[in-house]
């Protein structure tokens, strides 16, 4: 089936309604994207901190290796060259007391690659760290059909089954889950993380390579996307929402009717039943799970790698974000993302950023004298669905029940936890579904 001529409306411009809006483009569909801010990106997107005048993003948002829809959605924008990503995975990890350890992905094969980096990881134990690697195997050799029945189970159960104790968990798997996951080893479905150490730290050497923009994530996207869509005669609307969506057209805000051959509709869950109940005639209730990020400026370099992952301390992944983006404010910034945060989301805002900033006095000695010069913190609730167990058969497929009306979204059935792979992904998959249920003259 061929989209070429096809009049197609996506409702919603985050990276899920931007890929959709993108293939369709390519497959010589007419397309209208409509989102309800003024700017495109949905969770990616960057802004002026009002104190402080400089751009930040919105979260610190890093991709890995096996990111491979979204890497290939920013080259076909003409911005991936704005990022960069490691040759393999090198990160340093240290706790509270000062002891260090290196995750680095070896000259290898897979997954023999991690093998060197596990024996010599320092925050574990001798044992600890040999059952690990047993645990790391036992994951490798699930297969995709032993992971998909571990969904109705915890991952720190399931852990607890392969003989890791709480420590091990704590300061070994929830490095790896947290980040990815959006939440703790005791919170995920052992299917999502089972499925994400296998996708990203196991299957290739370079899955786990850490890659990040160089430029405020709305350069990277929210502009080339304008450019990519209006130079093949589709159309932008921001600024209005989407309040009703059938598979002959939507209806905006502002009472205008725009008539299409199929519909993308591209939001979070809640408001994608709100717009389309026909299409998801049950809530799934994915529930949600938050991210707070925080920005530290300090008078004087205070971190000498770009990126380091902490355990033991409410800091949990910590980046240079002058040495990301070049920023050129005098001294450093830094940029401070907590997955997760169930906790963090009720402290006021000055009381987390004088908490973290102490806490980085604690775990980087350059930082004792130094003068902490301006802070920001921003607060998700509703940054991803939770990944907690019963979610994989909770997450809609791209076909609904309207004809000519299809989802996208990375709370779908990507098989992704909530990442801006999956969202790709999902985005991709909508075009697919449009191209084998329509049939076009």
């Amino acid at each position: 089936m061929s989209l070429a001529g096809a009049r197609v409306v996506v409702a919603g411009g985050g990276l899920a309604g931007i890929a959709a809006a993108v293939e369709a483009t390519a497959c010589g569909a007419r397309v209208t994207l409509v989102e309800r801010r003024p700017f495109l990106g949905g969770k990616t997107f960057s802004f002026t901190e009002p104190r402080t005048g400089i751009e930040i993003d919105n979260g610190q948002h890093v991709h890995l290796g096996c990111c491979t829809a979204y890497m290939a959605l920013l080259d076909r924008l003409g911005s991936l060259g704005l990022t960069t990503i490691q040759p393999a995975l090198e990160v340093a990890v240290r706790d509270r007391r000062g002891t260090h350890g290196v995750l680095t992905a070896a000259r290898l094969p897979p997954p023999l690659h991690m093998g060197p980096s596990f024996t010599r990881f320092g925050l574990l134990s001798t044992r600890e760290r040999a059952s690990a690697l047993r645990a790391l195997v036992a994951i490798v050799a699930l297969g995709p059909t032993g992971r998909r029945g571990l969904d109705d189970v915890t991952f720190g159960d399931w852990l607890r089954a392969h003989g890791q104790g709480d420590a091990s968990i704590e300061r070994f798997w929830d490095l790896l889950v947290l980040p990815t996951c959006n939440d703790r080893s005791d919170r995920v479905s052992a299917a999502l993380a089972t499925f994400v150490l296998t996708e990203g730290l196991m299957r290739t050497r370079g899955g786990s390579a850490i890659g990040w923009s160089l430029v405020g994530l709305s350069h990277l996207i929210d502009v080339p996307t304008r450019q990519y869509l209006t130079r093949a005669g589709g159309e932008v609307l921001t600024g209005h929402a989407v309040i009703h969506a059938h598979g002959r057209g939507v209806t905006l805000d502002d009472g205008t009717e725009i008539d299409a051959d199929a519909v993308v509709v591209a939001l979070p869950p809640g408001r994608a039943r709100a717009v389309a109940p026909d299409a998801i005639p049950v809530d799934p209730a994915l529930g949600e799970s938050p991210i707070v990020n925080v920005h530290l400026w300090y008078d004087r370099p205070v971190m000498s790698q770009p990126v380091l992952a902490v355990v033991d301390s409410p800091v949990q992944w910590m980046f240079d974000r002058t040495a990301i983006t070049g920023e050129g404010a005098p001294g450093q910034h830094l940029a401070l993302s907590i997955s997760g945060a169930h906790d963090e989301m009720g402290v006021p805002r000055a009381v987390l950023a004088d908490q973290m900033d102490r806490e980085i006095r604690v775990l980087l000695p350059a930082a004792g004298n130094a003068v902490l010069c301006d802070w920001a913190v921003i607060k998700d609730a509703r940054a991803t669905f939770a990944p907690s167990p019963g979610q994989a058969s909770r997450r809609p497929g791209a076909i609904t029940p309207v004809p000519g009306l299809v989802l996208a979204g990375n709370w779908t059935a990507t098989g992704w936890p909530a990442t801006m792979e999956g969202a790709v992904r999902s985005g991709l998959t909508a075009i697919n579904a449009l191209h084998t249920t329509l049939a076009w003259a």
